[in-house]
């Protein structure tokens, strides 16, 4: 007759095992969540910067203004909703809004988790233009802002002359 031996974990060892991955859950969660945040803040710094400069040759190339907005649909301007992502478009009728007949250059999805973005223009318009002519942001010199509690907050500044730098602020 053969006696089984079976290999298993006894409930102590599985009550142990399960209090200390419960504690190293822990303490990793925060910096997993601190981690993600500070890689949102690099994606948003990148995805204005590159689009900015998207914007800008477009302008140029088409001699039709482009407009970046905030939108929720990814179809048409709303205001303030950057934080669902923006558009941008060749606008030549310049009503800074999307028509029918007017073509759409790029959607860009922020959805953003660990912090808010806002522009804030010189003209007060929720949305930037750059003109036909030289593709500069005439009137829509600003800053974007994106404002987290989880890590650095930081300001875009574009420039009238279309240059554009990011710095970290202390506060929003």
């Amino acid at each position: 007759m053969h006696l089984h031996k079976y290999m298993a974990y006894t409930l102590v060892e599985l009550v142990i095992t399960i209090l200390v991955l419960s504690i190293l859950v822990t303490l990793a969660l925060p910096y997993y969540h601190e981690i993600k945040a500070n890689q949102e803040r690099r994606i948003i710094s990148r995805q204005v910067l590159a689009s900015i400069q998207l914007a800008k040759q477009h302008a140029a190339i088409h001699h039709t203004n482009v407009v970046m907005c905030s939108s929720k649909d990814m179809q048409n301007c709303n205001e303030a909703m950057w934080e669902q992502g923006f558009i941008l478009f060749l606008d030549s009728n310049q009503n800074r809004q999307v028509d029918l007949n007017e073509t759409l250059i790029t959607q860009e999805r922020t959805d953003l988790s660990y912090g808010t973005l806002n522009w804030r223009g010189t003209l007060r318009f929720p949305s930037l233009n750059f003109m036909a002519e030289h593709g500069l942001p005439i009137g829509s010199n600003g800053s974007f802002y994106y404002c987290s509690s989880t890590v650095k907050n930081m300001k875009i500044i574009l420039n009238k002359m279309g240059h554009s730098r990011s710095i970290d602020l202390s506060n929003c």
